[in-house]
């Protein structure tokens, strides 16, 4: 077994301890965690509520963008900053779920407009319905006047970074208000950072990397963990995983927390790419700078901060399994019967450390050493 200072040397975890402090705590993380969350839930809602089927996550920025008006294939492959090749598969399975159809284009013969079908203009509006719900539940979270603030300074980013159609929102007046904008906000910034880095030597990268590669902490990541916390399926995040090993970025190692299981860790050359994504980080910052001044930029980052914080996101990938562990042997010192809350929180922050899989098997555990104290008990 390889000791940890030769481990420290292979996977580059020592130089990388300086690029950490930003790398986990910055604008562009608050973001694309906050835009995450909402589209979870907005697909969620959609889904099991309103009986949308189909629905996928990358389904969002494109029907964000044709809610007001048809729009060429080009154009949106070009805003999205995919190929059109991709922008085409794209809207392929959103027209196979019924909700976008192809139309002719009046201004260009050799094209077609891609707008949305009745049941996506049903889709719509329900959205529109559940988008000013979360948008409550989030004033609730960080408070009315900040919130407002904070909705306002997306709508100056999202013109200040071009995202509109002929001088027009790509969102109905009564969502472009709201924390819908954020959704191709961070479309956006995703892509910037990902340009930004791959213009620093990187250019093996694509923008599914993305996925991955910001919930790989200074203890590594795990493919379970990262599949739940991006809401995606466990293959989809293998295929990624395996592609950025191919580039030299990531290594595996046998998981100290399960023999069957293995460990991402970045390698020397990950840890350069943390770096210098750190430095394109530095880059959108400024730029977010002229568009919205220095004091509501300021106002941005602290609620940005305070919800994603809040709503508890990526726990665990920055938090390592040295500090979990410590805080719950913290608590053996305080002996004696926990309030019904207590345990809510225990059991949560639980299931966020272990995973899913590992939480029911837990619970299985569990189930048999709570029946036999009931039973000495009675």
């Amino acid at each position: 077994m390889r000791s940890n200072a030769a481990r420290a040397e292979a996977t580059g975890d020592v130089p990388a301890t300086g690029a950490w402090p930003r790398y986990r705590d910055n604008l562009a993380r608050h973001l694309i965690g906050i835009s995450r969350d909402f589209q979870s839930r907005l697909r969620q809602s959609l889904s099991a509520e309103c009986g949308f089927g189909g629905l996928r996550l990358s389904f969002g920025p494109l029907i964000s963008m044709i809610w007001s008006e048809g729009r060429p294939l080009n154009e949106l492959a070009e805003a999205l900053g995919i190929s059109s090749q991709a922008a085409s598969q794209l809207a392929n399975l959103v027209e196979a779920a019924g909700y976008l159809e192809r139309r002719p284009n009046p201004r260009d013969r050799r094209s077609k407009l891609l707008k949305l079908t009745p049941r996506g203009q049903e889709l719509v509006a329900e959205a529109i319905r559940i988008i000013r719900e979360t948008d409550s539940e989030y004033a609730a979270l960080a408070g009315t006047a900040p919130y407002r603030a904070f909705t306002a300074a997306l709508v100056e980013l999202f013109r200040g970074l071009g995202l509109q159609t002929n001088g027009e929102p790509a969102l109905p007046d009564h969502a472009s208000g709201s924390i819908a904008v954020l959704t191709l906000i961070t479309e956006r910034v995703q892509r910037d950072l990902m340009e930004g880095t791959i213009a620093r030597g990187h250019r093996g990268l694509k923008m599914s990397h993305g996925q991955v590669l910001p919930l790989i902490g200074p203890e590594g990541g795990r493919i379970h963990e990262i599949a739940r916390i991006q809401r995606v399926s466990r293959q989809a995040i293998s295929t990624t995983t395996r592609d950025l090993e191919s580039l030299g970025y990531l290594a595996r190692e046998p998981d100290p927390r399960d023999r069957r299981g293995v460990v991402l860790r970045l390698t020397s050359r990950g840890v350069s790419l943390i770096e210098d994504a750190v430095s394109a980080l530095d880059d959108l910052e400024r730029d977010f700078l002229e568009i919205l001044g220095e004091k509501r930029l300021a106002d941005l980052c602290r609620v940005a901060r305070d919800l994603y914080c809040t709503l508890d996101l990526e726990a665990g990938v920055f938090e390592g399994i040295a500090e979990t562990r410590a805080s719950f042997e913290a608590g053996e010192s305080v002996r004696g019967r926990r309030s019904g809350r207590e345990i809510e929180e225990l059991a949560e922050r639980l299931q966020r450390w272990l995973g899913d899989e590992d939480s029911a098997r837990l619970a299985a555990v569990l189930e048999p050493r709570t029946t036999r104290t009931r039973r000495s008990m009675t």
